[in-house]
């Protein structure tokens, strides 16, 4: 993207910048957002001075996360909202491998980072405790691949059934 080229939608992203190995999954879940009225409301943005492209997803007001796709050949999903899976919610979940895939992408607070912000919690997600999560973003899921990108369409369904955690940075309303 050292040419700074302007992308329409996330698609033209994704197939200018990944190798085709990587491109089946990515476009497959881009469809599957546009298929469940989870499409980015705007044209994908950049950040890293240019070397990411990324589109964040709009559900009911509030936006999930984010789908990016960077120059690097590497495309990527985060989910904003891990706080309101809390004490009692899903703790019946019984998909061991949904929720170990979960669990390996909460990410504990590094604070201070952007806006100063200190706003994590100790928080139970799909039945296990976590000490100081970051109200702000998870883990990457990086390249994933078919069964990851199942487990992440699981997540973002149970996203869709919460309230955004009121003093989180990046679902404001829209």
């Amino acid at each position: 993207m050292s040419e700074q080229k302007e992308y329409r939608k996330i698609e033209d992203a994704i197939i200018n910048l990944l190798d085709v190995e990587l491109q089946e999954n990515a476009l497959k879940f881009a469809a599957y957002l546009n298929e469940n009225e989870l499409a980015p409301i705007s044209l994908p943005y950049k950040m890293d001075n240019g070397r990411t492209v990324g589109v964040k997803i709009p559900h009911n007001g509030y936006y999930l996360g984010w789908m990016l796709v960077r120059e690097n050949g590497e495309w990527l999903f985060q989910i904003f909202n891990f706080l309101d899976f809390g004490e009692n919610i899903h703790s019946d979940e019984k998909d061991e491998d949904f929720k170990k895939t979960v669990h390996d992408h909460v990410s504990i607070c590094g604070a201070p980072c952007h806006d100063e912000c200190w706003r994590a919690k100790d928080v139970k997600i799909f039945g296990k405790e976590f000490k100081s999560v970051c109200s702000q973003h998870s883990h990457d899921f990086v390249n994933p691949d078919g069964k990851t990108i199942e487990h992440i369409k699981k997540l973002i369904e149970y996203s869709k059934k919460t309230t955004p955690y009121i003093q989180q940075y990046h679902p404001a309303h829209l």
